[in-house]
């Protein structure tokens, strides 16, 4: 998918100001009366010091960042992979790269990353495994599909909104605990449990393919697109009085569609052979489309009206 949304940020510079206080002036010394042989007695009268003007106090000037040009970007990139060759896109702004693509790029390295700041990054179709180099940083969106990413470790704490992990041998989400991701990619990885994501805000969530048997933990998730297509769930019951409006559950062990009862759901892809329960909850349904395939080989979605009539022969 692209990436190379525009994204907009500011840079805040805060600038330490010192201030220095003031030396006391001396003091004049008070001579005694010339024709006294007693000496003289301090005088009792408050002696007022000159304040001098203080002087004019600069502020340290703050280090300006670095200015990255895309040719500079690209040496900086080859310096850490000899492999690179020039194929990174980059969408700019005021000198500093927001977004970087690096979607099939001879990528084995990211230590570059060190002197960046961007806030979308695309490391699919790469040969990286090692992400360590992006944690603490400040990614809105991640791409990792087709690598051989395993560890989401340096993630954790990131404050992600979309990452994309398809096709890769992850199977452990337990450091997205906490991140607000908005949509999430699981398609073909090694993904079992999905407890990590029981308190995200998820919205869109892709799981075809993947070893999950439970949805448990999605009660409660506000998913507006939930794929399930081709995975090991037999049960919809976590799904009952949720705001989902698209559900694919083709090619599943789903058997029983009552728990879909009163949803709003505009998009239904399931397996009308497999529905043992639930077929007239279906049919009730104020559904915009439905269908028996919904994938990127082919798609068979059309008017309730024209299914059903369908279904019927």
């Amino acid at each position: 998918m692209a990436l190379m949304t525009r994204l907009y940020f500011s840079l805040f510079v805060s600038l330490l100001v010192t201030a220095c206080g003031d030396k006391p002036a001396p003091v004049a010394a008070q001579s005694a009366p010339a024709a006294s042989p007693v000496p003289a007695t301090p005088s009792a009268t408050p002696v007022t010091a000159t304040t001098p003007t203080p002087s004019t106090i600069k502020a340290p000037e703050a280090a300006k960042p670095t200015f990255w040009s895309t040719e500079r970007l690209h040496t900086e990139i080859k310096f850490h992979n000899p492999g690179y060759e020039g194929n990174g896109e980059f969408s700019m702004e005021d000198g500093q790269p927001i977004a970087i693509s690096l979607r099939g790029a001879k990528i084995t390295n990211l230590e570059f990353l060190s002197q960046l700041k961007p806030l979308a990054l695309d490391l699919s179709g790469t040969p990286i495994q090692d992400i360590r180099p992006v944690k603490g940083m400040k990614l809105l969106e991640l791409y990792l599909e087709d690598s051989p990413v395993t560890d989401l470790s340096p993630l954790r704490g990131m404050p992600l909104e979309k990452l994309y992990l398809s096709r890769t041998p992850v199977s452990d989400l337990s450091a997205l605990d906490g991140a607000p991701l908005i949509e999430l990619n699981l398609v073909d990885t090694k993904v079992t449990d999905l407890t990590p994501l029981a308190k995200s805000r998820t919205q869109m969530l892709w799981l075809t393919g993947a070893p999950v048997s439970s949805i448990a933990a999605l009660k409660g998730v506000p998913l507006v697109s939930l794929t399930l297509h081709r995975t090991l769930v037999s049960d919809l019951s976590p799904l009952s009085g949720s705001a989902l409006q698209r559900l694919h559950i083709g090619q599943t062990s789903v058997t029983d569609l009552t728990p879909l009862k009163g949803m709003s759901l505009t998009r239904l892809v399931f397996s009308p052979a497999n529905i043992k329960a639930g077929l007239e909850v279906a049919r009730e349904l104020q559904l915009q489309e439905i269908g028996t395939k919904f994938d990127e080989e082919s798609k068979d979605l059309m008017p309730p009206a024209a299914f059903w009539a369908q279904f019927s022969k």
